[in-house]
């Protein structure tokens, strides 16, 4: 069972670095059912409250998958950001079908291989959580390549944030609140992942180009 004040400062800065301005009082006054109507943030937008509710039903749905010991499947992916968006998006659990253009990924991920590649994700999840040696590491590793998928049409990096943490907890590890105030420096680990993993992609087709 996750400790509420973890929670809190979980839920509060997942959405600041998904762009959500409530504060930290705010986050806790909605999960302690204070606050029910639309909130202003700090830079003057509105946001409902689900934002915070159903950040917080996704940690909770997180840490149960976690608790288990069977393999995590994409049924699970997408429940999860059901209860995330849920009551905010129509589409919430489907996969998209449009393709994306975003800053943070360097990589296409074209809507009609999702399914072939979050298979693949599923797979290279479950087989870490049963061997990965460095379990911190692994856990970033499934962060960065779900960011690289990009599944849904929102939500992804509150998604990939949650998939983390389900490593985590599922290796003995305790969940990582990643700061908002070290935005430029997760930002950039993304963006060296995904450089790295088109350095080796290129590399390894020039190998076979030689042969």
């Amino acid at each position: 069972m996750l400790d509420e004040q973890v929670a809190a400062q979980y839920v509060y800065h997942s959405n600041r670095l998904d762009g959500v301005t409530l504060s930290l009082d705010q986050t806790k006054r909605i999960l302690a059912g204070q606050l029910t109507t639309p909130q202003k943030g700090e830079d003057g937008r509105e946001f409902e409250t689900e934002l915070v509710l159903g950040h917080r039903r996704a940690l909770g749905g997180m840490d149960m998958i976690a608790e288990s010991s069977r393999d995590v499947t994409q049924d699970d992916v997408q429940n999860l950001h059901k209860m995330l968006m849920g009551e905010l998006l129509l589409s919430a659990g489907e996969y998209r079908e449009c393709q994306l253009r975003y800053k943070g990924v360097l990589i296409p991920s074209p809507p009609e291989y999702l399914p072939e590649r979050m298979a693949w994700f599923v797979r290279l999840m479950n087989t870490g959580l049963a061997n990965a040696k460095d379990a911190h590491r692994f856990s970033w590793r499934i962060h960065h390549e779900f960011i690289t998928l990009h599944p849904f049409i929102e939500g992804n990096g509150r998604m990939a944030r949650l998939i983390m943490n389900l490593a985590r907890v599922r290796r003995g590890l305790e969940v990582a609140v990643i700061p908002y105030e070290s935005r430029v420096q997760y930002g950039d680990a993304i963006l060296e992942f995904q450089k790295q993993k088109i350095e080796r992609a290129q590399a390894k087709a020039s190998g076979m180009g030689s042969l």
